[in-house]
């Protein structure tokens, strides 16, 4: 009994073995096909994390970027602002260079002033005329509707500025309205003094300025300044221009004129009276009293 049962065991086990070696086997193949597999993937994983993070690190730049742009060169910008800012104020204020874009010496033509909008006062006299912006204009309480500034033409040129209105800026920061002796003091007490021949009391005076030129020889008393008389202070000027303010409310100084050399400050103490208008011109527009009439 014991020799057969071991006998007929032997095909059992043997079979069992060959069972186990075969599953073995495959799943060694198995395991030996699926490596390739995993080296795959994970190639494919560090691909995509390459991938995201090249994207992480475009998207990080931009972020600096957008909050710390590169730097760019603002000197054109600046020199582009600053030239504007100049042109707006050479048009807002009257000054030696002109004002709204007309400036003095410069030709005057029907085409220009249409262009500018300008319009022309009546009158014969093609040699001296006037001419305004209809769009500044004031309301004056003695006057009426007014022109806030007036531009003097002679032979065809510009050749004075007036202002008239209280608002209308001037370089010196004296306006419409302002005291004599705060004109005085714009001017460091260099103005000549000459009484209105109109009012013969006083009562009206002109304060006088030399604005880009000195006298060199004066010339005899109410006789117009001429080239020989005048030296211009700097070669970039073209022309000698002066500053005429009206004075209204004033007293009699002298019978004809003050120098600026020739002030006392009893002269000075006896100023009175306020501006009414404000002239800016070549000396010859200064000299014409009565303007072009």
């Amino acid at each position: 009994m014991l020799i057969f049962h071991l006998t007929s065991s032997l095909p059992i086990i043997k079979t069992a073995v060959i069972s186990t070696l075969l599953i073995g086997t495959v799943q060694l193949m198995t395991g030996c096909d699926s490596q390739p597999s995993s080296s795959n993937n994970d190639g494919i994983v560090q691909t995509n994390t390459a991938q995201t993070n090249t994207v992480d690190k475009d998207m990080a730049k931009n972020d600096e970027m957008s909050v710390n742009p590169s730097p760019t060169d603002t000197s054109a910008m600046d020199k582009a602002q600053t030239n504007e800012a100049a042109d707006i104020a050479d048009e807002q204020i009257v000054s030696p260079l002109g004002y709204q874009k007309l400036s003095f010496g410069q030709v005057i033509t029907h085409e220009l002033l249409s262009s500018l909008g300008m319009t022309k006062a009546k009158s014969d006299n093609e040699q001296c005329y006037y001419v305004s912006n209809p769009k500044l204009s004031y309301i004056d309480k003695e006057y009426g509707d007014r022109a806030s500034v007036l531009y003097q033409i002679i032979d065809g040129k510009v050749a004075l500025i007036s202002i008239q209105d209280p608002s209308i800026s001037f370089y010196k920061d004296i306006n419409v309205g302002d005291s004599a002796t705060a004109v005085m003091k714009a001017h460091n007490d260099e103005l000549d003094y000459e009484v209105d021949k109109y009012a013969v009391d006083g009562d009206y005076y002109n304060l006088i300025a030399n604005v880009n030129f000195k006298v060199i020889k004066e010339s005899p008393l109410g006789e117009l300044l001429k080239d020989d008389n005048i030296e211009l202070n700097n070669k970039q000027d073209k022309l000698p221009l002066q500053i005429e303010y009206h004075i209204k409310g004033g007293q009699k100084l002298s019978d004809s004129t003050i120098k600026a050399t020739e002030w006392t400050a009893d002269h000075k103490n006896l100023l009175k009276g306020e501006v009414e208008s404000i002239d800016i011109g070549i000396p010859k527009a200064i000299y014409l009293v009565e303007g072009c009439s």
